[in-house]
Parts: C-alpha cells; structure tokens; sequence
C-alpha cells in the first residue's frame, strides 16, 4: 500500500479543522472521500483534490481520507486521467455494487479505526486486482522522475517488458499525456533546479548533465517550458535579489 497510498487523514467533531487548516500535502492529491453524517454516507474519488467545501465537518460528521500518491488511483480504479480530471467521481456511479458492499461494511464498522480498516483492506483489494498496470505507471513515473534523460524510455520497456504501443496507451490513459511528454518535463524540471542552485560553471554543464543533446537544445526547451531563456532567467532572478 505505501507505494500508492501517501496517508489517510481522518477527521471530526472532536477536531474539526477548516480546510485553510489542512496540511499542505492533502492540496491537489487524489483521494477516496469517505463522509458520514446524521446516518447518510458518502463515497467519492477525487482526481486532483479534494474541493474544500468537502473537508467540512459539522455536528455528527466524520470524515476519512484515502490521500493517494500521484497517478495511483487511477489504474487502481481503472479510471482514466480524462475521468478524474474535473468533476469528483461518486463510487455508486463508479461501480454500484461494490460501492453498496463497501457501504454496508462501513454503515456496520462501530468505531472510526474499524471504518479505516474496512477502507484500507478495499484499497488494497482494488491495487491487488489491479496490480500489474499500477506497477507499470508507478514505475514508469517514478523511474522518469530520477532519470529523465532520452533513452530512459528503451529501459523502461526492456524492464517491464512492454511493447511501445501497450506501454504508450496505459501511460497516457492514466497519467493524461505522453510518456516522452511527462519525460520531458521532468527533465526541465531537473535542469531548471541545478539552473537555479548555481550548481553549473556554464550552460553547456546543465544541458549535458541532464542528457540535451548541446546547450542549444537545452535554451529551446527552457523558452519552450518558460516563454524565456536561461540567461534572461538568471538576469532577472539576480535583478530581483
């Protein structure tokens, strides 16, 4: 479970919190809600946060999250980055009858750590189902994340002996782009904090240490993601120190 699940935050009456109160990390993290309140429950997936009228708790309410690490509740839900990207999903719409089963379960759990232990052994029967595509997303973006250079790509395939095709088609359906897009970001993003460490003599060393072909392409990249170049960054980052 840890290697898709980052916390479950669990609140109520007792300590109620505003959502200006909340920890930082429950921002923009997707979660399986769960709320109960004056005998009505309430089961939703949130893909990117949980909106904060939803944090609320009054009266008799009480509230367990499921903060999910980022792109795992999607294979874990077969859901797709398309699905979970706007609205919140509700589990009966989801999948009626396993929403209903997990209801009961937790309409019967008296105490609030049963309620989370009926909602972790659910979590983990849907990654165990789905186990082999939330292996191959949390690898595969973990794997970019410490390594973005070009050929990670052909390592990632030979490792999870995937075909390009099939590897292409769940990457982008859970995590919402391209794998060499995601790639390249992760790249620039690598570069830009060396950039902004000072930890380089010239342009040339960010450019090579983060696998660009020459500082040209790297300056390309840089505007691409910035709308500026790495120069007029440095000037201006020094302009306002």
């Amino acid at each position: 479970m840890k290697d898709y699940v980052q916390t479950i935050l669990v609140l109520d009456n007792s300590n109620p919190l505003a959502a200006d109160d909340l920890p930082l990390f429950t921002n923009g993290v997707p979660a399986l809600l769960y709320t109960s309140q004056n005998d009505h429950h309430r089961l939703s997936l949130f893909g990117k946060a949980v909106d904060a009228e939803s944090w609320a708790v009054n009266d008799d309410a009480a509230l367990i999250a499921v903060l999910f690490k980022p792109f795992a509740i999607g294979p874990a839900f077969k859901l797709s980055a398309r699905e979970l990207k706007n609205e919140p999903i509700e589990l009966n719409c989801w999948n009626p009858q396993k929403a209903m089963a997990l209801n009961l379960q937790l309409i019967h759990a008296p105490s609030t750590a049963e309620k989370m232990e009926v909602l972790h052994h659910f979590v983990l029967t849907q990654v165990t189902s789905n186990r082999r595509e939330c292996e191959i997303v949390r690898y595969a973006t973990d794997k970019m994340l410490e390594d973005p250079k070009t050929d990670v790509l052909a390592q990632i395939l030979q490792e999870l002996r995937l075909t390009e095709r099939t590897f292409q088609r769940i990457f982008k359906k859970y995590v919402g782009i391209a794998a060499n897009e995601y790639r390249r970001i992760c790249q620039f993003q690598m570069a830009f904090y060396q950039l902004k460490a000072g930890q380089f003599d010239k342009l040339t060393d960010v450019a090579y240490a983060n696998g660009y072909f020459d500082q040209s392409h790297y300056i390309r990249s840089f505007k691409e993601f910035t709308d500026t170049t790495p120069n007029d960054y440095l000037q201006f980052g020094l302009k306002k120190k």
